[in-house]
């Protein structure tokens, strides 16, 4: 979008909320919220400063059961990996790791379950605050008894001193390692739950994309949209993920979809809870002395993220408009001349001829067919823009433009999204401007009705036949929870419960494209997300955050948050089953970043699994600042690049078993006091180490070496942790560092994009798919595998060093650069020989020559990196002495 749309969208967001408090409060009273004026509580321990409203004991749901006799019962599932006991006597909830060690307990003195009871139930038309702690109309009661063992599983909890209605608890074991507690309260009668656990000094990482801080403790995190006081007019939560995990070895995933909140010792110091609007919950425990093992556990069960396709990982660029075929080709050539190495296109908003309407706008782009094939012909793959909304009319109005008359014709089939009583069809008011908005207010499919959903999947067919092999999904977060505690009154045509909804529209929205793309492309594409929920990431491939800042605040403030939110959302991503993540690199709101905000945040772009280029202002693009600053980028998007067969490994693995990519340092190195200092810290597989600087005007940082040696990327200075030390941080040079023993898989140096093409001045990954590159510090033997069957295993012996190769489908030759001065244990002496392993040595030869693969089985040594090359092709085994 241009500048001037960011502002009419930014206002659109503020009116469609507006108009939902409007039609939420429909003047109809709710026939169960008859709560007068009271004076009962029964929540232990609340603090002074949350919502103090309270209420009448006579709207309490009452009958206790009769036969509490039966107290500090308990019940217990366990394994090999741990155990978890539930009951009612004190300290009871109590997670327990294999070595006996209780990992989470309650607090002391603090209910471990509180239930909010409600005559009725939960409201049909208020909603119960999850974020306070004491929401109007709700009593909150702790069950103190067990009224009865239903079995060895099962306990019906009651309460001796207040009104409760039977609860029952039951505790099975999920897997090792992972334990179930469900709660099943009377819906008549329940309204909320709450589960109290003990607060530690452990980090709390998760929750989904936050973009304050990778450590939640001290938050209230909601894990629903809401009003809010940021720039957008909203609390920013695109992704909800109900799940931390701690660095302590355990996690706690709340398998729901109904509204909830976490309070990770904001109101109690010693407490972390979590509210959520349901009559009966389940809650998921995970035990593991790694925490990443905790993730991967979750994802497991949540959802094995997609695998995107292998061009994906290339770096990507954008305008926010174009404004002309020419400008888009004047990009496409400008990136190519500049030597930046660009995979994939975006076609942002405005490309199509009326709102959503999949049909190119040939008064923009004339010669669509001719336009697509010239862009495949440069080498790069094509994403368009697109959001679940079409231009509204009148029932008596004239269509004048295709999306207004597919609004109408989903309306006379009562295929939209419906609201109110009796329902209707959902007109949003937002209108984003011209040119690309919306020309009047807004519709939103039903995507619950599969005819709705086809049909809107098959009109993406004729731009997929065109060369689209991606779709940047906008938006998706209209169907919220409430607006001014008032339920907006959403209804579909499954009949889905209007409070699961907001939680569950993302993915019916995103299946139609993904749907297009397995119809019509062969699955050989992705989906660019904005809003998702648990569960989202086998549907989307990639998570974008919306519109942060252009530059590096916090999201303190108001803020949305610039340059350290996107470093904050990318990891707590990771830990929350989303492993795909890429961020507008130097931001949107504000629009065009500084030179330095561009820069550094492509340093941390460049060190993650996927680096996009574009946002606000009229572009990104690093030779509109000078010359050096485009040749700073180009050095940073190459790094990038050349470590696709690195990014590959990760994300083939949190396909398969839902190992995460990025790790935040607390959880990489638990035991470490001092991986918790710094939140914009991170791993990235195992062996990289990624530092951002997240400042403006610094030029050192300090940074945290986490226990081992570890070699800086560029300078070849090794560390030895833990520590603290002060690092040099020129602009354009990112702070990284490679584990001891790492064999880091690398592209082909000239490799400028993963997509095909026939152009002989453009070289392609399927041109040089014969050559691996690797990237090693000799230590303890360590294998690399690409994704195409390839390893390389290298260990230090001694003052030597062995390194064996193994073909894959592809790679059948290794160009391998050896950190030969921090080889583990040996002298910075310059190698005298390299041998094959029981054969003939391997030919000295100019270092350009061996780099450059003009011959093969021989070596050369820079005397100035201290590294030693050597270029062989075939499988065997060589030494370096």
């Amino acid at each position: 979008m241009r500048a001037g749309i960011v502002r009419s969208r930014s206002r659109a967001r503020v009116l469609l909320l507006g108009a939902l408090v409007l039609q939420a409060c429909p003047g109809r009273p709710d026939p169960d919220a008859n709560v007068p004026d009271g004076a009962v509580d029964a929540t232990p321990g609340d603090s002074a400063g949350l919502d103090g409203a309270v209420f009448d004991a006579s709207d309490v749901a009452s009958d206790s059961p009769s036969d509490a006799t039966v107290a500090r019962e308990t019940v217990r599932a366990m394994d090999d990996r741990g155990s978890l006991t539930v009951g009612n006597d004190g300290a009871s909830l109590r997670l327990v790791g294999a070595d006996g060690r209780t990992v989470l307990a309650t607090a002391d003195g603090v209910p471990w379950l509180e239930v909010g009871t409600r005559r009725g139930g939960a409201s049909r038309t208020n909603f119960h605050d999850v974020r306070t702690a004491r929401p109007p109309g709700v009593a909150w009661v702790a069950p103190d008894i067990v009224s009865q063992r239903v079995d060895g599983e099962t306990l019906a909890l009651a309460s001796a001193t207040s009104s409760l209605a039977g609860v029952r608890v039951r505790v099975a074991r999920i897997e090792s390692g992972t334990y179930s507690v469900r709660i099943e309260g009377d819906a008549d009668s329940v309204a909320m739950l709450r589960l109290n656990l003990g607060a530690d000094d452990g980090a709390y990482v998760g929750f989904g994309e936050r973009f304050g801080g990778t450590n939640a403790r001290g938050a209230i995190v909601p894990m629903q949209l809401h009003l809010g006081t940021t720039a957008s007019g909203t609390n920013e939560v695109h992704v909800p993920v109900p799940f931390f995990v701690n660095s302590r070895g355990y996690g706690v995933f709340v398998r729901s979809r109904y509204a909830g909140a976490f309070d990770i010792a904001s109101t109690r110091p010693s407490v972390a809870s979590a509210t959520f609007e349901a009559s009966s919950l389940e809650v998921v425990f995970f035990v593991d002395p790694d925490p990443i093992n905790v993730i991967a556990k979750y994802t497991r069960l949540s959802g094995l993220p997609r695998l995107p396709p292998y061009w994906a990982h290339g770096h990507m660029q954008w305008r926010n408009a174009w404004r002309s075929r020419d400008e888009l080709f004047e990009d496409a050539r400008r990136l190519r001349a500049e030597g930046i190495p660009t995979t994939t296109i975006w076609i942002d908003n405005p490309w199509q001829r009326s709102y959503n309407d999949a049909v190119v706008d040939e008064a923009r782009f004339p010669d669509p067919p001719t336009m697509f094939s010239g862009l495949r012909a440069l080498g790069y793959k094509v994403l368009v823009w697109h959001t679940p909304y079409l231009d509204a009319i009148d029932d008596d109005g004239v269509p004048t433009n295709p999306s207004e008359a597919l609004f109408g014709e989903l309306r006379t089939r009562n295929q939209l999204v419906r609201q109110g009583d009796p329902p209707a069809a959902f007109v949003s008011p937002a209108n984003t401007g011209n040119p690309g908005g919306m020309q009047a207010n807004g519709g939103i499919p039903d995507f619950t009705q599969p005819a709705a959903s086809d049909l809107w999947t098959d009109r993406l067919r004729p731009v997929i036949d065109l060369g689209v092999r991606a779709f940047k999904l906008d938006y998706g977060e209209d169907i919220i929870q409430e607006v001014v505690l008032q339920r907006p009154g959403w209804s579909f045509g499954d009949a889905t419960d209007p409070r699961v909804a907001p939680s569950l529209f993302p993915h019916w929205y995103h299946r139609a494209y993904r749907n297009a793309l397995d119809r019509f492309a062969g699955g050989d594409g992705f989906l660019l997300v904005r809003a998702s929920s648990w569960g989202g990431q086998s549907v989307c491939d990639v998570v974008w955050p919306g519109d942060l800042d252009n530059d590096f605040r916090t999201a303190t403030g108001g803020n949305v948050g610039g340059l350290p939110a996107a470093v904050s959302a990318l990891v707590n991503l990771s830990a929350s089953g989303f492993p795909s993540f890429a961020s507008d690199t130097g931001g949107y709101r504000g629009g065009r970043p500084t030179r330095e905000a561009l820069l550094r945040w492509a340093e941390h772009s460049a060190l993650a699994p996927y680096m996009q280029l574009g946002g606000g202002g009229e572009s990104h693009n690093p030779w509109s600042y000078d010359a050096e600053a485009s040749a700073l980028y180009r050095d940073i998007a190459k790094l990038h690049d050349a470590l696709v067969p690195y990014w590959r490994a990760l994300a083939i693995a949190a396909s398969r078993d839902g190992t995460p990519p990025v790790r935040a340092l607390a959880l990489a190195f638990p035991s470490d006091s001092g991986a918790r200092s710094d939140p914009y810290a991170y791993l990235l597989g195992e062996d990289l180490y990624a530092v951002p600087v997240v400042e403006a005007g610094v030029t050192q940082r300090r940074v945290h070496i986490p226990p081992g040696r570890w070699v800086h990327w560029f300078s070849r200075e090794a560390f030895t942790g833990p520590m603290d030390v002060m690092i040099d941080a020129p602009l354009g040079r990112p702070i990284a560092f490679v584990r001891q023993g790492a064999v880091i898989p690398m592209l082909a140096e000239d490799v400028v994009t993963l997509s095909e093409t026939d152009a002989m001045d453009v070289v392609d990954a399927r041109d040089r798919r014969a050559i691996l590159r690797a990237r090693i510090v000799p230590g303890a033997e360590r294998t690399a595998r690409t994704a195409d069957g390839a390893t390389v295993t290298a260990r230090a012996e001694g003052s030597s060093v062995r390194v064996a190769f193994n073909p894959g489908t592809d790679a059948t030759e290794l160009r391998a650069e050896i950190d030969w001065a921090n080889r583990m244990g040996a002298a910075s002496d310059p190698p005298m020989s390299v041998s094959i392993e029981m054969g003939a040595a391997l030919v000295s030869a100019p270092i350009a020559d061996v780099r450059a693969g003009v011959c093969s089985g021989c070596w050369a040594y820079d005397s100035t990196s201290r590294s030693l090359f050597v270029t062989v092709r075939g499988s065997g085994a060589w030494s370096a002495r």
